[in-house]
């Protein structure tokens, strides 16, 4: 009887487990179904994939980060460099190896103005990068006048290389290298210069000077919906228009469309300021010139053209003679944009 006891026990356990093992398979199926409907079999696959590949060094800190840690190297040992004084080894030591042979003069020179200005990537081998970098630098000021031309300070270019591994160290002392060279000065394709009574003058003047002045409703030289916002508060308390020059001939009788190059002069509660240039597109609206847009570069002729040196026996700037016809021009009604 006790046999039979034991073996009755037995069986009611074992249907007890198969049935807590039917309940969790069946939760498992409901909660995988629920899965598939919320994230789509992608989400469920997932589960069974191998992990993602931990973060390397690409995708850490990649060509773009390394390019900085260089840049900002460099410019930290550039200027370290040039105003350590002989007693100040140990400040070099931390950027380039004492092992070169460093000569550190015995007065202290003044930099200011540092800043990267050209950096290129010349050599990568596994975890290794090596770095050119060029740093400007302005020499000169009271404790470093050796340095200063007879104009004051003047500007220099330091070039260093950098090695990116682990850490950061240069791989030799900087190299003074030549400033970057003048380049020739693309043409402008304002070839007509307009008189003040033209049609396209008298917009641009009373542009100009309602946008920097605040003097004057400046929806009624812009087209509607312009987008043009002038700066807030107004900067200057008096414009007046130096020049103004357009890639239309007659700058203003004809055409629906001009290119117009204005130079102003301008004064506020400190005095004035160098003249400025205002490049602006204007169109025709029913008769009117009004302007389109201020431009963000100057209209250039096509093809781009590389002119000679424009500065005549004097050494005074070439200047175009076209003047325009005088036509007089009437400014559109105020409105609101």
């Amino acid at each position: 009887m006790r046999t039979k006891s034991r073996s009755g026990d037995s069986g009611e356990v074992l249907l007890r487990q198969m049935a807590a093992r039917r309940r969790r398979d069946n939760i498992i199926v409901t909660v995988l179904a629920v899965l598939a409907v919320l994230g789509g079999g992608h989400a469920v696959l997932s589960w069974f994939d191998s992990p993602p590949p931990g973060p390397s060094d690409e995708t850490t800190v990649g060509i773009i980060g390394r390019s900085q840690l260089a840049q900002s190297f460099a410019r930290e040992f550039v200027v370290t460099y040039l105003t350590a004084s002989t007693d100040q080894q140990e400040r070099v030591a931390q950027y380039v190896s004492a092992g070169q042979q460093i000569t550190l003069p015995s007065n202290h020179r003044q930099v200011a103005d540092s800043q990267v200005v050209h950096a290129a990537r010349k050599m990568s081998a596994g975890n290794v990068e090596v770095w050119s970098v060029t740093v400007s630098v302005q020499m000169g000021g009271a404790s470093g006048a050796a340095a200063a031309g007879k104009d004051g300070p003047i500007r220099q270019y330091y070039r260093v290389a950098v090695s990116v591994t682990d850490g950061l160290r240069a791989l030799a002392i900087p190299t003074l290298v030549e400033r970057p060279a003048r380049g020739g000065d693309l043409a402008l394709s304002y070839s007509a210069t307009c008189a003040a009574d033209t049609p396209l003058a008298q917009v641009a003047t009373g542009f100009v000077k309602a946008y920097l002045s605040g003097s004057g409703d400046m929806n009624r030289y812009t087209v509607l919906n312009s987008e043009i916002v002038a700066p807030s508060p107004s900067p200057f308390t008096t414009v007046e228009t130096a020049s103004v020059t357009s890639d239309d001939s007659g700058c203003g009788t004809t055409g629906s469309t001009a290119h117009v190059l204005a130079t102003v002069n301008a004064k506020g509660a400190e005095g004035g300021i160098p003249t400025l240039a205002y490049p602006l597109t204007l169109v025709r609206n029913t008769g009117q010139w009004q302007v389109q847009s201020v431009d963000p570069i100057p209209a250039l002729r096509t093809p781009l053209t590389i002119v000679a040196d424009q500065t005549q026996g004097g050494g005074a700037p070439a200047q175009a003679t076209t003047t325009a016809p005088s036509t007089a021009v009437s400014v559109p009604p105020a409105r609101q944009n």
